[in-house]
């Protein structure tokens, strides 16, 4: 059955938009909850490409910290939508913090560059043994417009098994319609060719000799962990002629991430 994202309500009420409040002297003193804005985030990402990173556990912390402060809505959704400053936290910086967590990876310290060049993130250590980690997206253009129909209706479809290179008016036909089923093998279809796509567009030896982690984000929520068995193979075998010396996928779920390793 096709999944159905519901948009939370992000207004809050004057009275839960504020804390920490005290009477002295029949004075009463409000301290506003801090936003998490553009100008914070502007902070974190100073901290996250300095030479030396930040430490893995206060990268992991920090992340947690912003995440749980409120946003205006128009943040929120260009978070979603991948604009702005926030594409970055979207697409490389979230990602990694995922795939942390679901291997446990140890590093004495974590960088992202946030240059635009590669790699996007570089897992730092004491003993210069560093390893970068180069991150793309799985139909990113899909994920685009489901959000961008949430943001506008309020429900998001969870699945649409659009490819990136498929023209704009394939998108905007299906998006069109009204929401259907999707079957188990569209879904894996789908997802598999997306996946092949993105390590047909890193497999460039030049530009990522040295590079140790490939990250693929997919979405992999759709499906029951154990059905993405049936691609791994498949997978497998096209990325091992990558020049990357892992190859991993990470899902979408920001509650317990889960991934498989492909190289």
């Amino acid at each position: 059955m096709e999944l159905l994202f519901f948009l939370p309500v992000e207004s809050k009420s004057l009275n839960d938009r504020f804390m920490n409040r005290s009477i002295a002297d029949d004075y009463l003193v409000v301290k506003e909850n801090p936003m998490f804005d553009v100008k914070m985030l502007g902070e974190f990402y100073t901290d996250l490409s300095a030479p030396d990173g930040m430490g893995i556990t206060e990268f992991q912390n920090g992340l947690e910290t912003l995440f749980a402060e409120d946003r205006s809505n128009d943040d929120l959704n260009n978070y979603r939508l991948g604009k702005g400053p926030w594409k970055k936290l979207r697409d490389e910086i979230t990602p990694v913090s995922r795939f942390l967590q679901f291997k446990d990876i140890k590093a004495d310290r974590i960088r992202f560059p946030l240059d635009n060049n590669t790699p996007d993130c570089w897992l730092l250590n004491d003993n210069d043994d560093n390893f970068g980690i180069e991150v793309t997206i799985e139909r990113g253009r899909e994920r685009y417009h489901r959000k961008k129909e949430m943001i506008e209706t309020g429900f998001g479809r969870g699945f649409i098994g659009i490819q990136d290179d498929a023209p704009q008016s394939d998108f905007d036909r299906h998006m069109s319609k009204n929401r259907i089923m999707y079957t188990t093998d569209q879904a894996l279809e789908a997802t598999k060719a997306g996946i092949l796509c993105c390590l047909s567009k890193k497999n460039d030896s030049e530009k990522y000799e040295g590079i140790f982690y490939l990250l693929i984000q997919a979405h992999l929520t759709t499906l029951p962990k154990e059905r993405w068995n049936a691609i791994k193979e498949e997978l497998s075998q096209e990325a091992a002629g990558l020049p990357f010396c892992e190859v991993h996928i990470i899902g979408n779920a920001d509650e317990k991430p889960w991934g498989f390793q492909i190289k």
